[in-house]
Formats: structure tokens, C-alpha cells, sequence
């Protein structure tokens, strides 16, 4: 599949900004239902990195899994 890397690789980025997003303390985070919205969410962070992590490996074996796979 040629375009398992692209899609992997921008559900990574989105993944990476979100987590990014979630560590910066002082700005209003929605969906946090734990502690106030305006201080960083550090497990947040780590999940979205995990999940980038995630969506690159999946990327890598999407894109060896062609139609001469056995």
C-alpha cells in the first residue's frame, strides 16, 4: 500500500501536536475531566506520543504487506 505512509505519518503529526498541546501548562485543554483545564496534562502527552508511536509502526507494516505478500 503507497499510502500507508502518508496516512501513518500524518496521524503521527496530528498525534505529536496534540501532545505537545496537552503539555503546555496555561492553556484551556477540552476533554480533561481530571484537575483544572489550564494546567498541563502530562499523561495526555505521553498517550498522544504513545499513539504517534503507534501509528508509524502500523505505517511500516502496512506498507511491507503488498499483494505478493505469502
Amino acid at each position: 500500500m503507497k499510502l500507508a505512509w502518508p496516512i501513518g505519518g500524518l496521524i503521527a503529526v496530528i498525534c505529536i501536536a496534540l501532545a505537545v498541546y496537552y503539555a503546555l501548562p496555561g492553556v484551556y485543554h477540552p476533554f480533561t475531566f481530571s484537575g483544572t483545564p489550564y494546567t498541563h496534562h502530562y499523561t495526555h502527552a505521553i498517550v498522544f506520543f504513545g499513539l504517534a508511536l503507534v501509528a508509524l509502526i502500523g505505517a511500516r507494516f502496512a506498507a511491507n504487506s503488498g499483494s505478493n505478500a505469502r
